[in-house]
């Protein structure tokens, strides 16, 4: 079976895309048999990245690229979205993609098209698709191409062309898959037809993500005095820091530590909030942390909280669970779906700091109670959640594909 896999392209030659979680699935896909193909703006002509095939995005020159997307666009006049069109620049660059994408369909002889993010450009290979005989799209729908918050200017649908584009993809792939039910639900309000739509829960390395043999030893060692909480993801409005920072003010009687892990430009001003609280000795903003190093932190954390105020699903809550945390989640949107309330963690309303630092405050108070949830989350997802039962699930929709078509 070979599959291109469209996604943000990788920013160097040691990655297959832009996003390493995508890049952890490609891989273990490719160990599971699947011929993965990728476009990249990093690769020179065709190169083997990591086992898997990449090939280049380079330009051939204006008058070839030129072409090149016109024979696309009067191949599939009929298809293309035209309501898409709001920035020439970025239209010509989509379709440049969707005619590389449809040139490697036919050379390689592709059997399915998988896009991550409605990339390109909200397109996600369905222009390419329909110049190649409509070779099967399967779109993955992630947050930021379907979600949108105007207030805190999040989500890609809030441009008109995109979410045009965005239409056209749900309406016209063969299947949408989502890591959520939320997401499902928002994917077929978008338009997804609902008997195409197919949910394919997030796995976790459990090799990778692993409880500290000494969780208090291995907070040490990072410079963190336990009870350590942890927080990942990137310091923007969305992720809901402040909150979590006035949660903390609240708590200034109880021993904690906050390991911050993440850059964005919200950084300064999370750093005076802090100051202003009177909780910023307590608070190590540790900046963006390598794949590879992050799972000590997770090791060494006693709780992990993820305060976001939208959210599709969150990775790092199942990261967090398979080395043994207690989490505590807004309910704002997936996340809820990967707690289970009272048993692996617990859930607050986002955009509440009071109702966070009551939750958090339960779990500080009684050390037996927070053991007990880090317990029951390393055998959720132990059971639930590992990455080999992902992966099959995700071949499953592959197969399914073939066979409908």
């Amino acid at each position: 079976m070979k599959v291109l896999q469209l996604a943000p392209s990788a920013p160097n030659a040691d990655a297959l895309t832009a996003h390493s979680f995508i890049d952890e699935e490609i891989l273990a896909l490719r160990d599971a048999g699947v011929e993965c193909h990728v476009l990249s703006d990093s690769a020179t002509g065709s190169e083997i990245r990591h086992g898997v095939q990449v090939h280049s995005l380079a330009d051939e020159g204006p008058a070839s690229k030129m072409r090149q997307i016109a024979a696309l666009a009067n191949r599939a006049a009929r298809r293309l979205p035209w309501g898409a069109v709001r920035n020439a620049r970025e239209f010509v660059h989509a379709l440049r993609i969707e005619a590389a994408a449809a040139d490697l369909v036919r050379r390689e002889h592709i059997d399915i098209v998988h896009s991550h993010f409605g990339w390109p450009g909200g397109f996600g290979g369905t222009v390419a698709a329909a110049a190649v005989d409509d070779v099967p799209v399967i779109a993955s729908l992630r947050g930021m191409d379907l979600l949108v918050r105007d207030d805190i200017g999040y989500g890609l649908r809030r441009d008109k062309g995109y979410r045009a584009a965005l239409a056209g993809l749900l309406t016209r792939a063969t299947r949408t898959v989502y890591a959520t039910e939320f997401m499902q639900r928002e994917g077929i309000a978008a338009g997804a037809a609902q008997e195409r739509t197919v949910v394919v829960r997030k796995g976790v390395d459990l090799q990778r993500f692993c409880p500290a043999a000494d969780r208090a030893a291995a907070a040490r060692e990072l410079g963190f005095e336990p009870p350590m909480i942890l927080a990942v993801g990137g310091l923007g409005p969305r992720k809901g820091y402040g909150d979590l920072l006035d949660a903390l003010g609240r708590l200034r009687a109880f021993d904690w530590t906050l390991a911050l892990c993440g850059e964005g430009p919200d950084r300064g001003a999370l750093e005076a909030r802090a100051r202003s609280l009177g909780i910023d000795p307590r608070i190590r903003f540790c900046g963006w942390i390598p794949r590879h190093r992050i799972a000590t932190y997770f090791a060494a954390a006693d709780i992990f909280v993820h305060p976001a105020l939208v959210e599709a699903a969150g990775n790092v809550i199942l990261e967090a669970q398979a080395a043994g945390c207690a989490v505590v989640a807004t309910d704002c949107g997936g996340p809820a779906e990967y707690v289970i309330e009272g048993e692996t963690g617990k859930t607050v309303p986002p955009e509440d700091p009071a109702a966070l630092a009551d939750a958090l405050r339960a779990l500080l108070e009684d050390d037996a109670d927070r053991a007990r949830m880090a317990s029951c989350a390393r055998r959720s997802v132990e059971t639930n959640h590992s990455y080999p039962r992902m992966i099959r699930d995700l071949t499953a929709v592959y197969s399914a594909t073939l066979a409908d078509a």
